[in-house]
């Protein structure tokens, strides 16, 4: 109603104004900066000798000319989002125009048309002579993805561990790039929202890249985890000068350094629970004496050296469910087949019971003598073993008796012959190497040493202290 009485006192206003114009040639024009909607303006503003723009005809400043867009007949047409256009009749002056769905396209009497969103929408145009003409309208977005393709092709090879960096290109280039990733099995491999997929063990996946409707695919084969020269947390890594803690606070400290491959001890408290300490004959904390074998309860409630934060075989399971980038050395200590067998099978039911089974491919277990190869295997299918030889020699071995030892590594599948540093011996590398096996050291904490052990051909230091490699 304001709107309508704003108009007729406008009306009022210009014909006061005409009529004083024709009477004062002299006087000053008045100018009408108004624009109404013609449906809001009463008739008798109307009739007023003033024309007055219909929604949509005003000028903008900077805005494209509209592109024409003729009809002779009811027709069908596409026409783009971001651009207006101009119908046209040809021969006919245009009466009125109608949008049947103003929300994808609006219409300007005079048959201003203009794209609002992608849809579909019926323009019916009425020309002031002859009858109506149809214009059936598919408005689409011109920088919408039309085809979505991953760089790296339709296939790629990783071994567990290991990552590979994918991108996307998106067709048009004016379209977002943008495109959401997803891996088709979270267990054999993952991928984040940049595209960097993390292999996780051995099998096949489907990694999807996303851009609106439309995606393309990577069919990933991961293999068996490869070894390459590399840094292993000792005991979740060292922190604040103290090590063997095996403790959450030194794992998170590490892993934010860097570290993805760790390495834990397993030890039975006096009540048969498995939890990370390296050996009892070691003080976990000052309540208790060195030698001291505790319950589950008095361990998991104290506080490695009085600080830092236990951790169980239950916390363990978890944590690589949590960080599936990690790989965990699997350090169980104990070399006497039942014993063995007793912790494997905890090891086992604990992961089931968690419906956690899947990190156990992550885990690479540390020998300590054939008999105990035998044993596990038969326990659960691991993918990946090394032989400390710690409990096999007691002191370092001859060139033939390692020889004979990297010869059985060779024949069971066994890729990693793990020693003391103090052992070191450079034939070792090369035997190693005609049986096709690689040695590790453990523990090594000096820059200038472990850069001396790689270039020499070690594949793996045990470290509380260097950065990861």
């Amino acid at each position: 109603m304001f709107r309508r009485i704003i108009a007729m006192l406008l009306a009022g206003l210009l014909l006061a104004g005409l009529s004083a114009a024709l009477a004062e040639p002299d006087a000053v024009e008045i100018e009408a900066g108004f624009d109404l909607p013609d449906d809001e303006i009463m008739p008798e503003a109307l009739d007023v000798a003033l024309s007055l723009d219909a929604p949509g005809d005003a000028p903008v400043a900077n805005e494209a000319e509209p592109e024409e867009l003729t009809l002779t007949k009811s027709a069908k047409r596409t026409v783009a989002l971001g651009i207006s256009y101009q119908i046209v009749v040809p021969g006919k002056d245009i009466k009125t125009c109608k949008s049947s769905n103003t929300k994808v396209a609006t219409v300007t009497k005079q048959g201003l048309l203009k794209p609002r969103k992608v849809g579909n929408a019926k323009i019916t145009v009425t020309p002031k002579k002859g009858g109506k003409l149809v214009l059936t309208l598919k408005v689409k977005d011109p920088n919408a993805p039309t085809a979505v393709a991953i760089d790296q092709g339709k296939s790629a090879t990783v071994a567990a561990g290991d990552t590979l960096q994918l991108t996307a290109t998106v067709s048009p280039d004016t379209a977002s790039q943008a495109v959401t990733w997803k891996s088709s099995d979270k267990k054999v491999a993952v991928v984040n929202g940049d595209g960097l997929v993390t292999a996780l063990k051995k099998g096949k996946a489907t990694i999807t890249a996303t851009a609106g409707k439309l995606s393309a695919k990577l069919a990933l084969t991961v293999t068996k985890a490869g070894w390459k020269p590399c840094t292993i947390a000792h005991a979740m890594g060292g922190i604040d000068g103290y090590a063997y803690s095996n403790s959450m606070e030194a794992f998170e400290e590490n892993y934010a350094k860097g570290h993805r491959l760790f390495e834990v001890d397993l030890h039975f408290t006096s009540d048969g629970k498995l939890v990370l300490w390296h050996s009892w004959d070691y003080q976990y904390c000052s309540s208790h004496t060195p030698g001291y074998k505790p319950t589950y309860k008095q361990f998991m409630s104290a506080r490695i050296y009085d600080r830092y934060t236990p951790m169980d075989l239950k916390k363990l399971l978890k944590l690589m469910a949590k960080y599936p980038d990690i790989r965990i050395v699997l350090d169980g200590k104990y070399g006497v087949i039942d014993t063995v067998k007793r912790e494997f099978k905890l090891i086992l039911s604990t992961a089931k019971s968690l419906k956690l089974t899947g990190v156990l491919d992550r885990m690479i277990v540390e020998l300590y003598n054939e008999e105990m190869y035998s044993a596990v295997k038969k326990i659960h299918a691991f993918p990946d073993y090394m032989l400390a030889l710690y409990k096999i020699f007691t002191g370092a071995p001859s060139e033939s008796a390692f020889r004979s030892v990297a010869e059985y590594c060779r024949d069971k599948g066994i890729p990693v012959i793990v020693m003391d540093v103090t052992w070191w011996n450079p034939a070792y590398v090369d035997i190693a190497a005609d049986c096709g096996v690689k040695l590790a050291l453990y523990t090594v904490n000096s820059d200038s040493e472990a850069q001396a052990f790689f270039d020499a051909g070690v594949i793996a230091l045990f470290t509380d202290t260097l950065p990861p490699v």
